[in-house]
């Protein structure tokens, strides 16, 4: 064969190999990975939950791609769980679902906690992060962002506001965990505590009188058809985190970490200007469709404050590993940005 042939021939089909060899390598990348939420398309906690997944997807060029599974349809609200044993990828876990179990996230899950204005809740949550990140990776799975998922939480009945101690006893409210228990304890309530699908039903049909549970939700679940009396006492009530498995983590790409990261961090930032809109937008929403607002006095929204903060530093704090006392130093220092009545929307005083 001619040489110049041969070297031809070698050239092309060493190059057919290489491309052969990238096919395979990019193929073998390619990767749809499941994802979880236990609220609907709907609510605002998703935009947080698209954006991230979308942006993921964007920056590798399509090799990550995600299977969302909305409404709990998949795991319900055992995300860690679920991370931990492999059944999902990713999920957008709540700590209330498993501070009953790791103290250490406890704290996060107190009413009035952390501030819940864009700026501040900002701020906080750029610092928690990490500290939450290295208690979720003893629990398998590994913190890599921390929007602003949820909106503020007032208190939402069928049939009253809960505007003083009187008001509180006998009531029925639902509650998402071990420690929001504690406050409607301390508040005057019953707490009862069950998963967010159940709650339309249970509020329809009177199981229980109210609940506990963020305006986004109330607006999402339609909460207002059977509880349109609100009461706004407007605080932080559990942290969110966009988590992926320990066993997906470890299977990553170094580069591919690094994406989910500044991903990650470029949502926390777009979220913080979504999260001022939302809210505004929300309350208009729930008031065009009916809901009743009103604001504690002065007098009872301290009283409701003395009690969270009983929950905080007799059942919570002494029982903290060094990994939750420093979330507990944390939201020390940014709770005097915290203790105020909402300012937002309708603010009519309870009569």
């Amino acid at each position: 064969m001619n040489p110049s042939l041969t070297a031809r021939v070698f050239n092309k089909l060493a190059h057919l190999a290489g491309v052969s060899l990238l096919a395979t390598t990019t193929f073998a990348q390619a990767q749809t990975l499941d994802f979880a939420s236990v609220f609907p398309e709907s609510d605002f906690s998703s935009l947080m939950v698209k954006h991230w997944t979308e942006g993921v997807t964007k920056a590798t060029d399509g090799r990550i791609k995600f299977r969302i599974h909305w409404s709990g349809s998949l795991v319900g609200n055992k995300m860690v769980d679920a991370l931990r044993d492999g059944v999902v990828d990713a999920a957008l876990p709540f700590t209330a679902y498993v501070s009953g179990e790791v103290v250490d996230l406890a704290a996060l899950d107190v009413p009035f906690s952390f501030p819940l204005d864009a700026k501040g809740l900002t701020a906080f949550n750029k610092e928690v992060l990490p500290m939450v990140d290295a208690i979720y990776e003893k629990r398998g799975s590994r913190a890599v962002s921390a929007p602003p998922a949820l909106l503020p939480d007032p208190i939402t009945c069928r049939d009253r506001f809960l505007s003083g101690p009187e008001q509180y006893k006998g009531v029925k409210i639902r509650t998402a965990g071990r420690w929001q228990a504690e406050a409607i304890k301390r508040f005057g309530g019953s707490p009862v505590v069950f998963a967010p699908s159940d709650l339309y039903t249970a509020l329809d049909l009177g199981t229980v009188n109210c609940t506990l549970m963020v305006y986004s939700a109330i607006l999402s679940l339609k909460l207002f058809e059977p509880a349109k009396f609100i009461t706004r006492v407007d605080h932080s009530i559990a942290f969110a985190s966009i988590n992926v498995s320990n066993d997906r983590w470890k299977k990553l790409s170094e580069a591919d970490r690094a994406i989910m990261l500044k991903v990650g961090a470029e949502t926390m930032e777009w979220g913080a200007q979504e999260y001022t809109r939302g809210y505004a937008q929300t309350m208009q929403t729930l008031a065009d469709r009916g809901a009743k607002f009103c604001v504690p006095k002065q007098q009872e929204f301290d009283r409701l404050v003395a009690a969270a903060n009983d929950v905080f530093e007799k059942e919570i704090s002494p029982k903290t590993s060094p990994d939750g006392a420093r979330i507990v130093e944390l939201i020390k220092r940014y709770r005097p940005q915290v203790l105020a009545r909402p300012v937002l929307g309708d603010t009519t005083e309870c009569p």
